[in-house]
């Protein structure tokens, strides 16, 4: 089974409200300006679980790592250690295909990360310590935008991911994207601080549904323009002020 991997990774993220669409004056019409690249983000994957003592810990060490860097967007599958209320059948695809067989584990972008003397696609978050950002390219030939609008009274998010191409050939693309929310307070096994089993925890950047195949979907790209639009009704358990879109875009 091959890797899934990103040869480019185009992403963003955006809460429910910060990407609701605004009107602009009306401009003259000028001709477009696609830049040479755009600014490259990169996507960390934790592979957790509630039962997982670890796990805590293996997310204090990407919070070191990122040192608030907001070029790095974190999402946690809850598959890797066992299944649990955070599960969902798109994480457990994901994890699959990248062939994690533990937890805590994680991935940068999907792609070979080096640390010390190792290189690895999925590695222990305690790694991180000897991974050099430098190693990471920082720009690319493609961008994701996101805009949302959310109903409050029916709890519909209604999603618009659109984009623009820097070159005019490129390999087959596809487009994940999904919704992750923080802030839910339930049960976490956590080695790191006690010994005592089971703790109340505040879980955060949780994957709660997938608005494309796990694997993305195609996109289809037209004078260098890509756009797909997507319609999600929350479950009444999450709370959107605590929900974001992450979108991104990798090769087929």
């Amino acid at each position: 089974m091959k890797h899934l991997r990103f040869l480019l990774i185009a992403l963003a993220a955006c809460s429910f409200f910060a990407c609701e669409p605004k009107p602009e004056p009306e401009q003259p019409e000028q001709p477009e300006q696609i830049p040479a690249s755009f600014l490259r983000k990169h996507l960390i994957e934790e592979f957790t679980g509630q039962g997982c003592g670890y796990c805590p810990y293996g997310m204090d060490c990407i919070h070191a790592f990122m040192e608030n860097d907001t070029n790095y967007i974190v999402v946690l599958h809850h598959y890797g250690y066992q299944a649990d209320h955070f599960s969902v059948a798109g994480s457990k695809t994901i994890t699959t295909a990248l062939k994690v067989n533990g937890a805590p584990s994680m991935t940068i972008d999907r792609a070979k990360t080096k640390y010390g003397s190792k290189t690895d696609v999925v590695f222990h978050p305690g790694y991180l310590e000897n991974v050099n950002k430098s190693q990471f390219v920082d720009s690319t030939y493609a961008s994701v935008d996101i805009s949302n609008t959310y109903d409050e009274a029916s709890r519909t998010l209604k999603i618009k991911v659109s984009g623009v191409l820097c070159q005019e050939e490129y390999p087959e693309l596809q487009l994940t994207v999904l919704v992750k929310e923080s802030g839910m307070i339930d049960t976490q096994a956590d080695y790191e601080n006690t010994f005592e089993g089971w703790q109340e925890f505040r879980h955060t950047n949780a994957v709660r549904a997938f608005l494309t195949q796990p694997k993305g979907d195609p996109i289809t790209v037209d004078k260098q323009h890509y756009s797909a639009e997507y319609e999600l009704t929350l479950n009444t358990e999450w709370v959107p002020e605590n929900c974001m879109v992450v979108a991104f875009l990798s090769e087929a």
